[in-house]
């Protein structure tokens, strides 16, 4: 399910890039947009915590739950920053499809680790 939830991450990225590269203003297409983010949203906050609880100890479950939260900032603001970058050097298309095709490779690789 957690694959799942990722790879709705990554189709978020590339509805954002095609609502770009289409130039739209349609409300719908861009509720969709929004919608699918935030059904992303919620699968991966409410399960990423559940996952590292059924992987760890409990005994180790509070400094794993920090250790999950630290990584967690630390690749959303590297993330953020890259994605500000392309957006801002290159293009808004380019900055979701990078984003689009390395979550896609993430979700990609975490299913097939199961």
């Amino acid at each position: 399910m957690l694959t799942f939830g990722y790879a709705l991450g990554a189709l978020t990225a590339a509805l954002a890039a095609l609502a770009f590269f289409l130039e739209t203003n349609n409300l719908l297409a861009l509720a969709s947009v929004f919608f699918v983010a935030g059904l992303y949203s919620a699968v991966q906050e409410a399960l990423e915590a559940t996952v590292t609880a059924d992987m760890v100890n409990a005994d180790t479950l509070t400094m794993s739950y920090g250790a999950l939260g630290t990584v967690n900032g630390m690749a959303k603001f590297v993330s953020s920053a890259a994605v500000g970058l392309l957006w801002t050097t290159v293009s808004p298309i380019l900055a979701f499809g990078v984003a689009a095709c390395l979550m896609t490779a993430g979700a990609i690789t975490l299913g097939k680790s199961r």
